[in-house]
């Protein structure tokens, strides 16, 4: 996952530390860690439990994918 982060500067990668029954993963229905979640602007872009590489990568194009299309609208 960090190899693949490092290919993207520009996307954030921020750990938090849930556990069995806190709100934040309840709220975006976390029942296997880890998950990752994409977030683009408060809303969920991808997410995957227990990722693999493919995902990870998906997870990212799906982001920079939601980015160029935000962009696209304003321009």
């Amino acid at each position: 996952m960090a190899a693949e982060l490092g290919r993207h500067p520009g996307v954030r990668h921020i750990k938090v530390e849930d556990g069995r029954g806190r709100p934040l993963g309840r709220s975006f229905r976390v029942k296997l860690w880890p998950n990752l979640v994409f977030l683009r602007d408060g809303r969920v872009v991808r997410q995957f439990a227990r990722p693999t590489a493919e995902e990870v990568r998906e997870g990212i194009v799906a982001l920079l994918g939601a980015a160029e299309q935000e962009n696209s609208a304003t321009a």
